[in-house]
């Protein structure tokens, strides 16, 4: 089927408001021309020229190829709304997973959703943030890989940390502007702790998270980092060498509380992923921003 995409739908848009007596004919409006068969092409075919009584004709071939009006034309929906105008719903510009989280609870004395720590829901903003509210919870924990966040309860988390909402950072099939919107809509109102790879390229989620408060680190990295870096096969300089960008940024970085760390993880070439701190059970703390 014939279509056209976003940019041109646009340019359309613009010229059919501004009422443009002509456009250049760039690769865009030669495509539109193809399409709609609107206006007349200038001797030198740079341009391609609109009468009045052509703008109605732009508007009324829109509506039959694409089922969109160029007087109101709004790609700030989601796919659903956009399926009942147009047969390419792919024009909408909120994802299918940009108004969802994939969540879990952890330390509740029962399920608040009656399921496993092993099993997760994938659930609106909305209930989302409602649920903070009815069940009291009590921190906002967001975890960078998937494969943690699937078995976070193995994680040794603070002994205090409990009523917790965990969350998985997203990537892929699970869309991480649906997070930025839900710890949006949080700032402030609970704590948000990262809990990110142990290397620049995690603290930099870490600090660009919205509204964090807190990263979760091994104890050993605070208090005993040498015993830490003896764990045989823990620490990846190979890793470390490819995040120049990442360690860059820690360097120019308000990381406040953070600083020393991220000090320690440059000097040291330090790169300990979120797996290996799960594997190998080391106990995790928890390091306030400010």
């Amino acid at each position: 089927m014939a279509r056209l995409g976003q940019q041109q739908l646009q340019l359309l848009e613009k010229a059919f408001i501004k009422r443009s007596p002509n456009v250049k004919l760039t690769a865009n409006w030669r495509a539109i021309y193809r399409e709609l068969e609107v206006g007349e092409l200038d001797e030198s075919e740079k341009y391609l020229c609109f009468a009045s009584k052509d703008f109605d004709l732009l508007r009324q071939g829109v509506l039959a190829l694409m089922g969109l009006d160029l007087r109101d034309l709004d790609f700030n929906v989601d796919r659903m709304a956009m399926s009942a105008k147009s047969h390419n719903e792919k024009l909408a510009k909120i994802r299918p997973e940009a108004e969802y989280v994939l969540m879990k609870y952890l330390g509740f004395e029962s399920s608040p959703t009656g399921i496993s720590t092993r099993t997760s829901l994938r659930i609106p903003l909305d209930e989302a943030q409602k649920h903070c509210h009815e069940l009291n919870v009590a921190a906002i924990l967001v975890v960078e890989n998937l494969d943690v966040f699937d078995v976070i309860h193995q994680a040794r988390l603070p002994q205090d940390l409990t009523h917790v909402m965990v969350i998985y950072r997203g990537s892929g099939h699970h869309s991480p502007i649906g997070v930025r919107h839900f710890l949006r809509s949080m700032v402030g109102k609970l704590p948000i702790i990262a809990f990110t790879d142990l290397d620049p390229a995690g603290l930099q989620i870490a600090h660009t998270l919205m509204g964090v408060t807190h990263c979760l680190v091994p104890q050993l990295a605070l208090t005993a980092p040498a015993e830490l870096l003896a764990i045989a096969q823990i620490n990846s300089t190979d890793d470390f060498d490819k995040q120049a960008k990442q360690a860059k940024y820690l360097q120019n970085a308000e990381l406040k509380n953070w600083q020393k760390l991220a000090v320690w993880l440059n000097q040291h070439l330090i790169s300990i992923k979120q797996q290996h701190l799960l594997a190998h059970g080391l106990e995790l703390v928890l390091v306030p921003y400010i």
